[in-house]
């Protein structure tokens, strides 16, 4: 089968448009290797003029079958174990080189909540068929991905023909625009008094947008509200056991229907014999 570029198209792909690269150092091993098998996929892509890129389509689908496995993933504003846990790293990694080579981006969606390898609003997640990153090739030759992982870190450099002036540069970046604390909810449960857990950490929600930045010259020429993205917050979840002592019991059952922290722990601190 002949080639679907020409060789003198295909020679013009030497330029690198855009690179960035993620660190992934604190990550599960199991997400690690997810992340691993997900750049290996789109390693090596060829993307003609015109033709769009799904990242969702080449990497998928996220089960055990393709080389997939359980690690960390967001759903419903819950932190679950999921085939393919660490990918959305991958796709938010693509996305950052793909914005710094100015292609067309027709389809990115921001985490529920917020992720901590990049800046707000500078990730795209990847989730079942409702959240993909897509784009389009929008230069008049053939663009390469390269993708790899190195060092516990996710790189991807898109590689084609230059025809941006060498003055011109372009540099995104995150603001965020409101944050909400979403605060502590206290539960009871059937434990002795005297047990106290933290079941569910506390995720700040965001309001953020990202910002394109053209200087020429070193000169700020425009400067452009390039996505928008809104984060969930949810609550720190404390766990206080409230079975035992009949009053206590019922002095800390009062504390949490009064969500007062400081009466449950005095309660706690009572039910506690000293040391």
């Amino acid at each position: 089968m002949e080639p679907k570029g020409s060789e003198e198209e295909l020679s013009k792909v030497k330029d690198l448009l855009g690179g960035f690269n993620t660190n992934y150092s604190s990550s599960t091993q199991n997400r690690c290797d997810n992340i691993a098998t997900a750049a290996s996929k789109i390693n090596g892509t060829v993307l003609y003029p015109g033709e769009e890129f799904s990242v969702y389509e080449t990497i998928g689908p996220l089960d055990a079958a393709n080389g997939y496995e359980l690690a960390g993933a967001y759903e419903n504003g819950q932190t679950v174990q999921s085939y393919g846990g660490g990918v959305c790293q991958v796709s938010t990694t693509l996305y950052n080189a793909v914005i710094l080579a100015e292609l067309e981006v027709t389809e990115r969606s921001n985490h529920s909540m917020i992720v901590t390898y990049v800046k707000p609003s500078m990730d795209a997640a990847i989730a079942g068929d409702y959240k993909d990153l897509k784009f389009v090739n929008n230069q008049d030759v053939p663009i390469y991905i390269e993708g790899y992982t190195s060092g516990k870190n996710v790189y991807f450099n898109i590689y084609g023909e230059e025809t941006r002036p060498a003055n011109r540069k372009v540099t995104y970046e995150s603001e965020v625009v409101s944050e909400q604390d979403p605060g502590t909810q206290f539960v009871a449960t059937g434990d002795p008094v005297g047990t106290m857990s933290v079941s569910q950490g506390k995720h700040v929600g965001y309001v953020a947008q990202l910002w394109k930045v053209v200087t020429v010259d070193g000169v700020e020429e425009s400067r452009e509200v390039f996505n928008k993205s809104t984060y969930k917050g949810t609550n720190r979840v404390v766990t206080y056991g409230t079975a035992g002592d009949p009053t206590l019991s019922e002095n800390l059952r009062a504390a949490i229907a009064a969500q007062d922290e400081a009466l449950a722990d005095a309660n706690i601190a009572a039910a506690v014999p000293a040391q």
